[in-house]
């Protein structure tokens, strides 16, 4: 873990709760079940404490030890581990695809919007609006953005995307008393697929789409639309 002290005069205090970062979240969006932010238990193991600053370099060696009440092998834990920070790694770059969707998105609303009455971008403006309705479309299966309560993703129609089925995945995959289980395994593995393919057409959507209408908007000597990738 890592952060920043404040730099006034008195004593300043750092506290680790011995466990990495949590995932990233989509703004605004909902969840059913899960704290993604609240990030796996670090494993026992030797660390290493820093401080830096102007003049300072100094580190302190950090053993942590395994509750003395478990029986749960190292081997065990570092799997589990592993497991928790890939669950929590595809839930941020799910969160992080919304995100990029999101700025293309608001983007192509504010430039199409002063492009309406303007003459000779008929065309243009058309591709921007079926920009929007497409990049709707794949966060509505991606997450539930019309959600404004958590009961509204168990009772709209579909139910649950998979951004609140892997959520609860990162507790259940570092919370456990040893190994990921065969169902965890499967379960994320299934959802990696589905984020592989929501991934893909969010490409599409960048590469395709809106390259298609940076082309057009560069032949009216028109400004682009800027994407993440």
């Amino acid at each position: 873990p890592e952060g920043a002290l404040s730099k006034g005069a008195g004593v300043r205090r750092a506290v680790w709760d011995f466990r990495h970062e949590g995932a990233a979240v989509i703004t605004g969006a909902k969840i059913d079940w899960g704290n993604p932010t609240t990030g796996p238990l670090a494993v026992p193991g030797t660390y290493t404490a820093r401080l830096g600053g102007e003049g300072i370099d100094l580190s302190q060696p950090l053993v942590v030890t395994n509750d003395p009440r478990s029986t749960v092998s190292q081997t065990d834990l570092e799997a589990q581990l592993a497991t928790a920070l890939q669950v929590r790694d595809a839930f941020s770059r799910l969160a992080g695809i919304v995100t990029d969707l999101r700025g293309t998105r608001a983007e192509l609303v504010s430039r199409a919007a002063g492009k309406r009455t303007r003459p000779g971008t008929g065309e243009l403006v058309k591709a921007m609006d079926a920009a929007v309705a497409r990049i709707d479309d794949l966060e509505g299966r991606m997450h539930n953005p019309s959600a404004e309560v958590t009961y509204d993703i168990l009772a709209m129609r579909g139910g649950t995307r998979l951004y609140s089925r892997i959520s609860p995945l990162i507790g259940f995959a570092s919370e456990g008393d040893g190994a990921p289980t065969q169902g965890v395994r499967e379960v994320f593995a299934d959802q990696k697929k589905e984020l592989e393919a929501l991934a893909a057409e969010a490409n599409a959507i960048f590469a395709t789409d809106i390259a298609a209408i940076n082309a057009m908007a560069a032949k009216l000597g028109l400004a682009f639309v800027a994407t993440p990738r």
